[in-house]
């Protein structure tokens, strides 16, 4: 971790999705040494304030929710760190290997091994040989049915509205502890995968339910009669926000621009996405880890010298 990561974590991942993704750091493929920025729902809370994910009424109508049924909190942050680390999952299979400068101009390469969940358990992949690693392509299909499980709950709770806007209700719906996600009727499958079996409908092309990257609700457009709210659950707001938020992310984003913060010259690992114009990104944000490797290249460059007997 960087020093200048020690505070809050700045919002530079350009999308809601990379933006949960760079809530650790640094963000190692396969690493275990690493800051956690949302400890627990107080922190996930705030973040997802400073993140747009929820304004301040909606927050404090979460906090009331979580306050009537404590439960519902650790349950919310469960959630978020699950389609966190699934939403990585996915995007790691693309990264270079730890160590590496980052991804090049060309975007995401060859899938390689997959990374395991940090912040919270690993959940069940599909089944393996005993005392193997799954593939990478297993543990992106497990981290897709965990992120469409997700979304599909996150469905079941959105709801459309004529398109202006409409506060979150006040009354926080309990969530019973344990209880189990609703089931959508469609799927998360990899670009590349092998087509669903008939039995199980495939997703969508309009999957994409809100065409924005930011979770809430936008204000009413010319010509658009109804909107999809998501979130009419304040305990599981933020939760639902997010998966949807991943959904739209993975299904729509180029990953062409998606860049890693390069590890092996002092960056963080952080995700985002490269808007510039000749693709030349090359940090996180260049006040953070790109200014800090200069420092550090500088203060090398004086030590050679001295070592050499030349000065300057």
């Amino acid at each position: 971790m960087t020093e200048a990561h020690n505070g809050d974590p700045r919002i530079v991942g350009g999308h809601l999705a990379l933006d949960l993704v760079n809530t650790v750091a640094p963000r190692v493929p396969g690493g275990s040494e690493h800051h956690e920025y949302l400890p627990g729902p107080a922190a996930l809370l705030a973040w997802a304030v400073r993140a747009g994910v929820a304004d301040a009424e909606e927050a404090r109508a979460v906090a009331a929710a979580w306050s009537a049924v404590p439960s519902s909190a650790a349950q919310a942050w469960h959630a978020a760190l699950e389609i966190r680390e699934s939403v990585y999952t996915v995007l790691a299979a693309g990264l270079p290997a730890a160590g590496t400068p980052g991804i090049g101009a060309q975007g995401v390469e060859a899938p390689a091994a997959g990374m395991p969940a940090a912040g919270v358990p690993a959940a069940s992949s599909p089944e393996v040989a005993p005392g193997s690693r799954p593939s990478a392509e297993s543990e992106v299909v497990a981290a897709l049915e965990r992120l469409g499980l997700r979304w599909a709950g996150a469905a079941a709770r959105s709801a459309l509205v004529p398109d202006t806007a409409l506060p979150v209700p006040d009354t926080a719906l309990p969530v019973p502890e344990g209880a189990p996600l609703v089931p959508g009727s469609a799927q998360l499958v990899p670009a590349s995968a092998s087509p669903v079996p008939e039995s199980s409908p495939p997703v969508p092309n309009t999957a994409p339910l809100l065409p924005g990257s930011a979770p809430p609700a936008p204000e009413a457009a010319p010509g658009r009669v109804v909107r999809l709210l998501v979130g009419t659950s304040p305990a599981l707001l933020v939760p639902d926000r997010l998966a949807h938020a991943a959904v739209e992310f993975l299904s729509t984003a180029d990953l062409r621009r998606l860049r890693v913060c390069p590890l092996a010259e002092g960056g963080c690992g952080w995700l985002f996405l490269d808007h510039s114009r000749n693709g030349s990104r090359r940090w996180c944000a260049m006040a953070d880890c790109g200014s800090q490797a200069k420092a550090r290249r500088l203060t090398e460059r004086r030590r050679a010298r001295r070592a050499t007997g030349v000065s300057g």
